[in-house]
């Protein structure tokens, strides 16, 4: 087995996303305005201390019901939050590749509780991954260096990390992490032709 770990990042990499998407849906279930619902979730910084594991998925399930007058599941609320995405199936065989070929694959990746369970459970390309390092578990966000400091302690042997924002690459290699960013499947293939990951 290679002595080498490759860290994919998630959203618009592995899976593409719409925030927009998600805004719809959880208007049209709580019948408030897409703008209303965001602006309000702005205001209480309620997102961004979800995706580092401060507030959990029952908070924001109340908040939502706090500011409709409409009854809905939890179930119903995580639903319209999460079916947002979308398969890159164009890069999901090079992952299945490294995995054959003994690469370690770790997922690094800003996200919550709740996108993080629904993507699991529907694209069985994350159950390839041996490890995982996830904003609202390790309770830091890209592109703070303590999640790079985990990831960096988590590698075996060589390691490379792609992620379709450049800050993030660049704060990553600032903390001793190689990575390129992400732009389309033939250039990542490059990229770790051009380091032996392939």
């Amino acid at each position: 087995m290679k002595k080498q770990t490759v860290f994919f990042d998630l959203g618009n990499v592995l899976l593409f996303f719409s925030h927009e998407k998600m805004w719809t849906q959880l208007a049209d279930l709580t019948k408030i305005s897409p703008n209303l619902l965001r602006q309000k979730f702005a205001q209480k910084g309620v997102f961004q201390a979800y995706e580092t594991g401060q507030l959990d998925t029952e908070h924001i399930y109340r908040t939502l019901q706090a500011l409709s007058n409409r009854s809905f599941s939890l179930l119903e609320a995580m639903r319209a939050a999460s079916d947002i995405f979308t398969p890159n199936t164009e890069l999901w065989p090079l992952v299945e590749t490294l995995k054959t070929q003994g690469t370690r694959l770790v997922l690094l990746s800003n996200t919550n509780e709740c996108h993080f369970n629904y993507a699991y459970s529907h694209y069985p390309i994350l159950k390839l991954f041996d490890d995982y390092i996830l904003s609202y578990q390790v309770k830091a966000c890209k592109p703070q260096p303590e999640i790079f400091r985990k990831a960096l302690n988590m590698a075996h042997g060589k390691s490379f990390y792609t992620d379709d924002i450049e800050k993030f690459v660049q704060a990553a290699k600032t903390s001793g992490l190689d990575g390129e960013t992400f732009t389309d499947v033939p250039t990542l293939k490059e990229h770790l032709k051009a380091r032996n990951f392939l």
